[in-house]
């Protein structure tokens, strides 16, 4: 695995830095979906010990970016076109409830702060994106009225989040401002009180990243667009 030299990191990161840094290859592809982490080469490219690789590794499997195999070490999360299918359906159905709880009960200041908030998510770099499109996110499901509702919200958020991260990305720039333009085109028609506005934005988004995702019944996985909106 090639590791560029910027990668080389110094006592005082250790754990923190070493995720963000493992974070940023799995993004690059360089930890590729699938792919087992060198616990030796990646000590040495980051001339640090094994202690914090691990350590940061343990906290990815946690977090859904990682898993881990008896006696073998650590893999980068890797997703079927079923599963990310699996979960852009589910976002169709959660998000007609999700929609009715805001017209139910926030009011424009709320949805004002909430579209004002969009501008705050760091575009920096996909990884930087993806972080603070989730944090967006679970500052939004703060204002779900059904708790129940906004803890299922918050759960296949973060399952975007995992997927946006490990899965390889088209036209990246491109994505990047298109899920921000739909973000905010949401919360204009909701801060307008147009809710079937609303409403018909986030079918759209869904049906667009469902295009090229193989039907249910198909084996076939075709190059995709990165699931992440």
């Amino acid at each position: 695995m090639k590791v560029i030299a910027d990668e080389k990191l110094t006592s005082k990161s250790l754990s923190e830095v070493v995720r963000e840094r493992l974070m940023r290859l799995i993004a690059r592809g360089e930890l590729p979906p699938g792919g087992r982490l060198n616990e030796v080469r990646l000590a040495e490219s980051f001339g640090i010990s094994r202690g914090p690789i691990r350590e940061a590794a343990r906290e990815l499997e946690g977090q859904g970016f990682l898993v881990s195999r008896a006696n073998q070490g650590f893999y980068v999360r890797a997703f079927t076109p079923r599963e990310i299918r699996d979960i852009y359906e589910t976002k169709d159905w959660m998000e007609a409830a999700f929609i009715s709880d805001l017209a139910a009960h926030t009011d424009t200041a709320t949805r004002q702060s909430i579209l004002a908030d969009i501008d705050t998510i760091d575009t920096s770099d996909r990884v930087a994106f993806s972080e603070g499109l989730f944090r967006f996110r679970l500052r939004m499901s703060a204002h779900i009225d059904n708790r129940f509702l906004a803890d299922l919200m918050i759960a296949l958020y973060r399952k975007f989040y995992i997927v946006s991260v490990v899965e390889k990305m088209i036209d990246e720039p491109g994505q990047l401002a298109r899920i921000l333009a739909v973000a905010r085109a949401f919360w204009t028609a909701v801060v307008a009180d147009d809710i079937e506005a609303a409403r018909a934005v986030m079918r759209d988004d869904t049906a667009y990243w469902l295009s090229d995702l193989p039907p249910r019944d198909e084996a076939a996985s075709p190059k995709r667009r990165e699931a992440i909106a």
